[in-house]
């Protein structure tokens, strides 16, 4: 019985971090579209950034605005 406790704790301290790398996977969807302009306008002059089109951002600069929209939904 204790090498059947034991073997299903080892079992799940294997896949405990299984589970983790799922769960980072599972990012929010984002999609582009008109109502966003307003938003990215808006983190823009927040941050002190010079005003620029969506399309003319790095792929840093739009994930980092992405992180900002997700807590400043609305």
């Amino acid at each position: 019985m204790k090498r059947l406790l034991g073997v299903g704790l080892l079992g799940l301290g294997l896949l405990a971090p299984v589970a983790v790398t799922l769960q980072a996977g599972q990012e929010h969807k984002h999609e582009w579209n008109d109502g966003e302009k307003d938003a990215w306008h808006r983190y823009l002059k927040e941050r002190h950034i010079k005003d620029h089109e969506w399309e003319k951002a790095s792929k840093r600069e739009r994930d980092n605005y992405w992180k900002w929209r997700d807590k400043h939904a609305g």
